[in-house]
């Protein structure tokens, strides 16, 4: 199952015409080389392709238009979510986030910051929107629901074999965290397996039935090594996230699934998250989005 919203290009394109001067306020330089810029533009050519009914944008490969399309679409929730956020707690975020190279598919182990960054801010954006009240503080994100709080810890692995690492490292930033916490508090690692899954030079054909079984295949396959993490006790779930550019012939569409592996077996706590997102996405076992795109 999967939860879709629809999207006009020019919609987009008009929600995001403070973005510079959005910037200029947080003190973020303005560079119309930068991935969100470049991403505007590919959206700009979208909407004109539209326009001129033809399926094509004038030179831009399919890759760079899907993918294009995709982080502008993430672009948009970020800017929506925390346009009156706090600056002290976006700048120096945002300034890394829109880094790196224009298309996934150039990132290297030394310009891959951007990507990562760009998740932790679209994760809480996609919450924030959802009705979450939403911090940009260490680890990366904090999520206070009426009841309770959680610390969330985002990892962006680039290859499979790096995911156990990455949530080690998760693990460590949260047992710090939530040691100078009270016990409404508690801990996610939130992994995203976009870069895993897809390098950026594809997209995705198939239903989100199938990516969720991606997702559920490899947590599957890796929750036998959290055995050997050592999770804080309030540290109660793992949480596996990815999100593409699917094309399914009637439409381009960004693909996105959510799901929730426990890391000990308190039911309550567990019983309580699952509770507390399912207030921020419509779907009670996990969360998808399908975000078709039209002029």
């Amino acid at each position: 199952m999967y939860h879709a919203a629809q999207f006009c290009y020019s919609d987009i394109l008009s929600a995001l015409q403070g973005f510079d001067d959005w910037l200029n306020r947080l003190g973020v330089p303005v560079r119309h080389t930068d991935r969100a810029h470049h991403a505007l533009r590919v959206l700009k050519k979208a909407q004109q392709a539209f326009l001129d009914r033809t399926n094509k944008a004038d030179g831009v490969s399919k890759s760079d238009y899907l993918f294009g399309l995709t982080e502008a679409l993430e672009l948009h929730d970020v800017y929506c979510a925390f346009r009156d956020h706090p600056p002290q707690q976006l700048r120096d975020r945002l300034i890394r986030a829109l880094s790196g190279p224009v298309l996934p598919e150039a990132e290297t182990a030394t310009n891959r910051d951007g990507r990562n960054v760009m998740f932790e801010l679209a994760l809480g954006a996609e919450w924030r929107l959802g009705g979450g009240d939403v911090d940009l503080i260490e680890p990366d994100l904090i999520l206070r629901m009426p009841n309770r709080s959680y610390l969330v810890a985002c990892k962006r692995p680039g290859y499979e074999r790096s995911i156990k690492a990455a949530v080690r490292n998760a693990a460590s930033q949260i047992r710090s965290a939530l040691s100078a916490t009270s016990v409404d508090h508690f801990g996610i690692i939130a992994i995203c397996l976009s870069r895993v899954l897809n390098k950026g030079n594809c997209y995705f054909s198939g239903r989100y039935e199938q990516l969720s079984k991606h997702l559920n295949d490899l947590m599957a396959e890796h929750r036998q090594s959290w055995r050997a993490t050592a999770f804080h006790p309030r540290n109660i779930a793992v949480l596996f996230y990815a999100h593409m550019p699917a094309d399914w012939g009637e439409g381009l569409y960004r693909l996105s699934a959510t799901r929730i592996g426990p890391t000990l077996q308190d039911e309550e706590a567990h019983r309580n998250l699952r509770d507390d997102l399912s207030t921020l996405y419509s779907e009670k076992d996990g969360a998808a989005n399908a975000a078709p795109l039209h002029g």
